[in-house]
């Protein structure tokens, strides 16, 4: 196992690990918050999409049967989908939308994209067919009106010329079924009941069944007005036919692809409901893998301490060793201590081996210097005793010669400045003496400072 020595290296080890771990608890936590509000956005961009859905459908119906007719709401909601669509499929930096981030999500919007695109046309075709059937619409009652005013026409000019009551009764049924076809037809290209279209059809084939007996009939040809007017008729009701069946063709096409809206819109809106809640699986698949991380950085965290906590024990137990080592500087005489039983255990911290061995070292130069202290406090006491003996042996010689007292006493004066500066030299040795001694004492002082 991986074990450091030395406090700083394992404050450096514990403060680091917790440091990676804490540092890497906060960027993903920022990370993770940037992408939830990103999920966010694209889950409620995804969400905006089913209403959308919704809002077409509305929006197509609501055109088909009012008067007035305003794309702006369908067009805009058209576009809304189709950018929110691609944006979702392809990303968006602007917006913060980021791709399809697994390929269940850029299977299920492929196949929004493959519901959408012909829906999207059948609404295209709606708007274009509303668009080319709404002159034609306000035409038809004014084609209706002129329908009847030549309807009308036979049968003034049949009362005009005597023709029999069965030919005024069948020329005046023209002109109520002129109005029946009116009636019917407007009534289905609003409610597209079949009813009414049934009628409608009943209506129209009576009419065409009539006008086309009186062409045939050799009566009406014999009278040429009548006859005239008749044909014309004739050639106006076939316009009007084909006006009303062309209106009719185009209705049917919008009912068509009315009812495949109605049809598709509950796919298409399943479709984007299920890619709705695959966006939020992805974004709680990510929460859950985070929490997770914090368990287990939390787990690590946990271990670390445990770790940091069994350092700080042999830190504090070499410590104590290190001070109990350091006391006896204090207790005990420096000149006894030896170097090894000053110095910590091999396996302490670098820091304390090293101040053991530095204090070690001032007391292994202290002793040093006191021993050299001491010896020159002995020299300097043997040379004073044997300077005063050969003091008193010249002392001796000069009572044996004869010599003036006057030279006598510089001589002792002499001699006794040489003793002095003896004395003093010892005296300074010991001075010195006392200095070491005072050395020791504050060293002992120091150390008994740092233990308290």
């Amino acid at each position: 196992m991986f074990k450091p020595r030395g406090i700083d290296k394992k404050l450096h080890l514990v403060g680091g690990a917790l440091s990676v771990i804490i540092i890497g608890v906060i960027l993903l936590t920022v990370y993770l918050n940037e992408k939830s509000k990103k999920d966010s956005l694209i889950i409620n961009v995804a969400g905006l999409q089913r209403m959308l859905t919704q809002k077409m459908s509305k929006e197509i119906f609501y055109i088909k049967y009012k008067q007035d007719i305003d794309f702006r709401e369908l067009r805009g909601a058209m576009d809304l989908f189709e950018n929110n669509l691609n944006d979702l499929m392809s990303g968006n930096s602007i917006k913060g939308i980021y791709p399809p981030q697994n390929q269940k999500i850029k299977s299920k919007l492929q196949e929004v994209k493959s519901l959408w695109v012909p829906f999207k046309s059948e609404l295209e075709k709606i708007i274009n067919s509303i668009r080319s059937i709404k002159p034609d619409l306000e035409r038809l009652v004014g084609q209706t009106t002129l329908l009847l005013d030549e309807s009308d026409s036979i049968v003034k000019v049949m009362v005009m010329h005597n023709l029999s009551g069965k030919f005024i009764d069948l020329s005046g049924r023209q002109r109520m079924l002129s109005q029946r076809m009116g009636l019917f037809i407007e009534r289905y290209l609003r409610t597209d009941n079949e009813d009414d279209f049934l009628q409608f059809i009943k209506a129209r084939n009576l009419y065409n069944q009539t006008i086309e007996s009186f062409l045939a009939d050799n009566k009406v040809k014999s009278i040429p007005e009548v006859y005239k007017t008749v044909e014309k008729t004739y050639k106006f009701w076939k316009s009007y036919e084909n006006f009303v069946k062309n209106i009719l063709k185009i209705e049917n096409s919008i009912n068509d692809s009315i009812s495949y809206i109605h049809e598709n819109n509950v796919k298409l809106l399943n479709t984007m409901d299920e890619a709705v809640w695959l966006y939020t699986e992805y974004s709680e698949d990510k929460n859950s893998i985070f929490i997770k991380f914090q368990y287990i950085s939390l787990i690590i965290a946990l271990i670390i301490i445990l770790f940091a906590y069994i350092i700080s024990r042999e830190i504090v137990e070499h410590i104590n060793d290190f001070v109990n080592r350091t006391k006896v500087l204090q207790t005990d005489d420096l000149s006894r201590l030896s170097h090894r039983s000053i110095r910590v255990n091999e396996e302490s911290e670098n820091e304390l081996i090293e101040a053991s061995n530095y204090i070690s070292g001032f007391v292994k130069k202290v002793n040093i210097a006191m021993k050299h202290s001491d010896d020159a406090i002995r020299q300097a006491e043997s040379a004073i005793s044997e300077l005063q003996h050969l003091t008193q042996n010249v002392e001796s010689v000069l009572k044996d010669l004869n010599i003036d007292d006057s030279e006598k006493t510089k001589f002792d004066k002499k001699v006794n400045a040489t003793e002095d500066i003896a004395i003093e030299s010892a005296e300074n040795l010991i001075h010195v003496r006392k200095m070491l001694q005072k050395l020791q004492n504050n060293l002992n002082e120091m150390v008994k400072k740092a233990h308290m």
